[in-house]
This record gives C-alpha cells, structure tokens and sequence, in this order.
C-alpha cells in the first residue's frame, strides 16, 4: 500500500522544485545546466533526502548528470539560505525520460 505524502512533504516539495528552477536559470554560470528542466521533487518523509527527477535533450543527457553531482553540493548550500528548514534535504538527481518518451510517442501517433 502506497503512503500518501503529508502537507507539509508536498509543499516542501514544490519549494525546491520552485527554488531549484530559479537557481539554474539565474545562478549557474555553466551554460550546459541552462537547458536541465527541474520535472519533480519527492523528498522522504522525514526530509533527509530528496529525489530531483529533471529532463535535457537527448544529446546532452550524459554530459550533464555528472555537473548536477557536482553542483548539488551548491544547491544544497542555497537552498539552506532560502527555505526554513531544520535541516536541508540532500539532493539526488535522477534523470526523467517520460517528458522525451511522450514527445515521440506524439511524433508517431502524428504520423498515422
């Protein structure tokens, strides 16, 4: 049976998803981040750990998970100074296929 996630875990989770979009378009100075769109954040319940799923182009998919490994550190950090938290989630970055998967399957089923 799957745990429903608390008020408090959903707005949290919005905050970094919002937060976290912010600080790569407006604070990264490597341009290979300004193209990563941030799809989602589910952060554990007791807010240790947060999973970030975000997407890129195809062609830039394995050059950027490594600078997002590096970078969380960074986002961790600035994340502490924004949210109000006891103690900041760290970060993990999962790359996100559906978006790209449900733009082929639109390509194909515009073909028919």
């Amino acid at each position: 049976m799957a745990e429903q996630n608390s008020f408090r875990v959903e707005r949290v989770n919005e905050l970094i998803r919002r937060e976290l979009v912010i600080l790569l378009k407006k604070e990264t100075k490597d341009p290979r981040l300004q193209a990563v769109d941030i799809t989602d954040v589910l952060a554990s319940r007791d807010l240790s750990s947060a999973k970030v799923f975000y997407t890129v182009p195809e062609e830039q998919k394995n050059s950027v998970a490594p600078l997002l490994y590096k970078a969380s550190g960074f986002f961790r950090s600035r994340l502490s100074n924004i949210l109000d938290l006891r103690h900041t989630p760290a970060l993990k970055f999962i790359y996100d296929s559906a978006p790209n998967t449900g733009a082929r399957i639109d390509d194909l089923l515009a073909k028919l």
